[in-house]
């Protein structure tokens, strides 16, 4: 299946993933021959989120937190390539955003 991305920056984004999960094969070897349950992975994915959360309060900042970030997206699709990714069959119910507006909150949009 060919993904089609809709902007260079998701094409990026997506490259950068793909990128790194073979990087983690290299170092620590494939899913097949390491892998994990569930819980495993997600603990994985914490320590490497703490790690980008430490890097975006160092001096490295932004840079460090997405250098971080980019294995912990990385890590979560090793998780679902081993154990497979449920599909989103429905859509999401509509999100009341008057309290976020009120409070001036970005997540308002």
């Amino acid at each position: 299946m060919a993904l089609q991305c809709t902007t260079m920056q998701q094409e990026d984004a997506l490259a950068a993933v793909i990128g790194e999960r073979s990087f983690q094969d290299q170092k620590w070897g494939t899913i097949t021959e390491h892998p994990h349950e569930v819980g495993s992975w997600l603990t994985i994915m914490r320590q490497l989120l703490n790690d980008a959360e430490r890097a975006y309060m160092s001096q490295r900042g932004d840079i460090g937190a997405l250098d971080e970030l980019r294995k912990v997206v990385a890590v979560g699709v090793a998780c679902m390539e081993q154990h497979g990714v449920p599909s989103r069959l429905r859509k999401e119910p509509a999100i009341n955003l008057d309290g976020y507006r009120e409070a001036g909150s970005a997540l308002a949009g």
